[in-house]
């Protein structure tokens, strides 16, 4: 083999590696769908739904999603400090799109916007910020007013 194409094939390889394992990060789901309870326009979930158990070791999740029957998409509720919450539509303010968590944000597929953790738009072609919910907590619970 000549040293060109030795060359040739390891650049190859390299590439083709480091796109399968970001098509395969990409596969894996790590968004959560917290269990929850809704009554009077509103929803209730335990703070314990932020913490992930993964062999005997406790983390927290920055955020978990609910799903509901009265909106067509999906809320998604980050954790921005100890009793401080976020409450998102995730629906894309550009054209609609469902929008995808990606750790402290969320990112629209379609078109490639995205928003902070508190619904600000950070890069267009969105313009408008995200629909949010309040939020008010206790000690055990977090309440989402839809």
């Amino acid at each position: 083999m000549e040293r060109k194409e030795f060359i040739k094939i390891c650049c190859i390889s390299c590439l083709g590696g480091t796109a399968l394992i970001s098509l395969l990060e990409g596969c894996a789901s790590s968004s959560y769908f917290a269990q929850n309870t809704i009554a009077n326009n509103q929803i209730t979930l335990k703070k314990s739904e932020f913490i992930k158990v993964e062999k005997e070791k406790q983390t927290q999740r920055k955020y978990v999603l609910v799903k509901t029957d009265s909106l067509k998409f999906s809320i998604c509720i980050f954790k921005i400090s100890e009793d401080v919450y976020s409450a998102l539509l995730m629906e894309c303010t550009h054209r609609g799109c469902e929008l995808q968590p990606a750790g402290d944000y969320l990112s629209c597929p379609c078109h490639g916007s995205e928003f902070t953790n508190r619904g600000i738009v950070q890069n267009p072609p969105a313009e408008e910020n995200l629909k949010t919910f309040k939020i008010t907590t206790d000690n055990d619970n977090i309440y989402i007013q839809l």
